[in-house]
């Protein structure tokens, strides 16, 4: 008992539907996935039955207890406990189509608690049986429970049926004067022999069928060419899907900043507070959502359909093989894959990674291919200086994927490279395994799944990166309108007040021109980089803004010409390629900075991933410098 309830503890395989039940059961919206970066806490939530409040605990799922779950004589130290807290009834979850699964972990349960005398009562749940049946599995639910002395429900949670029986059976089996039901003394059996009498398979053309996708997603050769077509798929869709939805964004953010700017200026604000709330923070949010909300919710989409259908365990599972040459494993492949979508969300699914050494070197270069925040750099930029047609046309199309492609694929090898020699320096040592779960083909829900990735993906990683853009864009509307005005000593004045000389923003530029020079970029540009730490959104308009001159970020349909603009400030054909470069290798933002303390449990190892991001950049911007330099010496 805690606080007054009844403590449930619900436990099982993984994939066999305990967050599903739980929900079911409390109306809460939990949900738990193997490559979206579960922390694997408890879930707590309560609901009521017959008068009685229950409090039920989702545990994260396990295959089998710890060996130091068990007491032995010969163990001085205490069992590591099975629960957070002591249940009053244990509901064990099994997958109606991998019974003989929940059955170990049933009898390792079971075997639990007749050892610590508490004889807590088991309800075994049988979840999936919609699934069996249309593979054509029969389960003999009466003679299960004969054997096993236990109350057995079928149920079907996704569909919410018989969620009330799973109630009726805890109800009952927390009832006290229920309690000698549950002794255990004769309950030995052996889960491949009863699976073997409890099943009855009707139909194998299912069972044909998943061996025969199985051997197609899991070859060598043609597994490969599938994932790579299935990743191009989900960009191309993502790109062509938000270029539309991005603009219409913007115009409605756009005319709510002008409504606000009039809210403002009618309430008699002073200009400062309002060209710092309004047209820096709120435009440097405006940039991130509208640049981040639309790509977002379809490469997510995409990606929890892939899940759901079963596809990233295969992915990973093909990819291993070339990855175990790099020192890494195929989870890797999967962070690295979410990480176009946000690189946050790639570093927080590592977590999916069992060994402590990839996992590090996972999360220390998953950060390292480029996110959808960085894509309006390489989409401006490319066209305008590497494409030999008119981006309009096939060929120009052709010309600016491939380039788009060679970039792609420089930052997933320097990411693998970096692996390989982590794990032979500073990772040297830790342990090494690759695990992975093969879970079941099952039919996606569209719906279900929409809702489910915008509400705890979508919006999580939106969310973050406004709180960190509104204040940046404050900062850097500051930055521009602040005017140094002393000539002897050291005053400072606003634009505003319409006092004329260099801004805070023209000095750190200035500051920082020498060292971009060698970079082959100028300070204006390094400014955009490092000013766009908080947001990779912001750093094309930061750009764009010092270049023109102006006070505030500039609108994402100003229609200004672009080419011409840079090119008047000096730029050539090197100055683009170091910038591409340096976009592709630099320091992650603050929310994926954030992730990676969180993973790696130190801010250390966040200053390292920053490190081993901008090295290479580092060194690749001024060997294309140097050597466009010598080459236009000969």
């Amino acid at each position: 008992m805690e606080n007054g309830c009844s403590v449930i503890a619900l436990t099982g395989s993984p994939k066999a539907g305990k967050s599903t039940i739980f929900n079911g059961l409390t109306g809460k919206c939990r949900y738990t996935g193997g490559w979206w970066g579960d922390d694997g806490t408890p879930g707590r939530g309560t609901y009521r039955y017959c008068d009685t409040t229950y409090l039920l605990m989702d545990l994260p799922g396990i295959y089998s207890l710890p060996r130091e779950a068990f007491p032995a004589p010969y163990r001085k130290q205490t069992p590591v406990p099975l629960f957070p807290v002591r249940p009053d009834v244990i509901a064990v979850v099994a997958d109606a189509t991998r019974l003989e699964m929940g059955l170990h972990l049933l009898k390792q349960v079971v075997k639990r608690a007749a050892q610590e005398e508490t004889n807590t009562p088991i309800v075994l749940c049988v979840n999936f049986c919609d699934e069996a049946l249309r593979q054509g599995i029969l389960i003999d639910f009466n003679l299960l429970e004969d054997v096993l002395q236990i109350p057995v429900i079928p149920c079907c949670a996704r569909k919410q049926r018989h969620l009330d029986d799973i109630k009726t059976a805890i109800h009952y089996a927390a009832k006290p004067s229920n309690s000698q039901m549950f002794s255990y003394d004769c309950l030995d059996f052996s889960p491949k022999n009863l699976t073997r009498e409890c099943i009855t398979v009707i139909s194998a053309a299912s069972g044909a069928r998943r061996v025969i996708a199985d051997h197609l997603l899991t070859s060598p050769v043609l597994g490969k060419v599938i994932l790579l077509l299935a990743l191009a798929a989900v960009l191309r869709l993502t790109m062509a899907a938000s270029g539309l939805p991005s603009r219409i964004l913007w115009d409605a953010l756009a005319r709510l900043e002008n409504r606000l700017d009039m809210i403002m200026t009618y309430l008699g604000t002073a200009p400062w507070v309002t060209g710092s709330l309004i047209h820096g923070g709120f435009r440097a949010m405006s940039w991130a959502v509208a640049v981040m909300f639309p790509p977002l919710t379809v490469f997510f989409f995409c990606f929890t359909l892939l899940e759901d259908l079963g596809f990233l365990p295969r992915a990973a599972c093909v990819m291993d093989p070339v990855l175990e040459k790099c020192s890494s494993c195929g989870g890797h492949c999967l962070s690295m894959a979410l990480g176009l979508g946000c690189n946050a969300a790639g570093v927080a699914c590592c977590r999916a990674i069992r060994s402590p050494r990839e996992r590090m070197a996972a999360v220390l270069t998953s950060s390292m291919v480029p996110c959808c925040g960085r894509l309006p750099i390489f989409i401006a930029l490319i066209p305008l200086f590497f494409a030999s047609a008119p981006v309009d046309s096939v060929a120009g199309s052709l010309a600016c994927a491939l380039f788009f492609a060679i970039l792609l694929l420089s930052a997933v090898y320097m990411a693998l490279g970096i692996s390989w020699l982590l794990s032979r320096t500073a990772l040297k040592g830790l342990p090494s395994a690759f695990v992975l779960e093969m879970p079941p083909y099952r039919k996606p829900r569209i719906t279900a799944s929409a809702l489910r990735s915008l509400l705890n993906r979508t919006l999580v990683m939106v969310a973050r990166a406004v709180k960190a853009s509104v204040p940046a864009g404050i900062l850097i509307w500051f930055l521009a309108n602040v005017i140094y005005t002393g000539s002897d000593g050291f005053a400072l004045a606003f634009a505003s007040q319409g006092v004329n000389g260099p801004s805070l923003l023209s000095f750190f530029t200035g500051v920082l021109d020498p060292a971009a020079r060698l970079l082959g970029m100028d300070g204006i540009i390094l400014a955009a980089f490092i000013l766009g730490f908080p947001a990779s959104e912001l750093v094309l308009p930061l750009l764009i803004m010092i270049y023109m001159q102006g006070d505030s970020l500039v609108s994402m349909t100003s229609g200004l010409p672009l080419h011409q603009l840079l090119t008047s400030n000096g730029w050539t054909w090197t100055t683009a390629m170091c910038t591409l470069v340096f976009a592709l290798f630099h320091w992650p933002c603050l929310t994926t900075c954030k992730a990676i303390a969180r993973e790696a449990r130190g801010w250390k190892w966040a200053a390292a991933a920053v490190c081993i991001s901008t090295l290479p950049g580092i060194a690749l911007c001024m060997g294309i410098s140097f050597l466009t330099r010598l080459l236009a010496g000969f």
